[in-house]
């Protein structure tokens, strides 16, 4: 079984044991209050005929603030897989949660 850790590391550049050979992407913006919220779907098709998908959604404040780590939603899923991958989908809060979980999963299940 492969971890989509492996698939989500290979998608932000990091040293993976699967490659991105292509992707493409839908993005959608809209203004709510005092924020232009950013949408975007990417699917990712991989070596291996995996796909994955991205669903990110960023806020973007008229006043930013110097947030550490602000909040950038993203949903990843597997669309397509001819091998058993689990979990099947994580989401994450922001890119620090993101950058943990890579952390804490890699050496397991590759």
């Amino acid at each position: 079984m492969r971890s989509l850790a492996s698939y989500i590391r290979a998608i932000q550049g990091y040293p993976s044991p699967v490659s991105v050979i292509s992707h493409s992407q839908e993005q959608h913006s809209y203004r709510d209050d005092n924020a232009t919220i950013c949408e975007s779907l990417t699917l990712y098709h991989f070596d291996n005929g995996v796909v994955v998908s991205l669903l990110s959604e960023q806020d973007k404040q008229v006043d930013e603030s110097d947030a550490v780590c602000e909040d950038y939603w993203l949903s990843y899923r597997v669309v397509t897989a001819n091998i058993a991958i689990s979990p099947q989908q994580k989401s994450f809060s922001n890119l620090c949660q993101q950058r943990f979980w890579l952390k804490m999963q890699q050496g397991l299940n590759e």
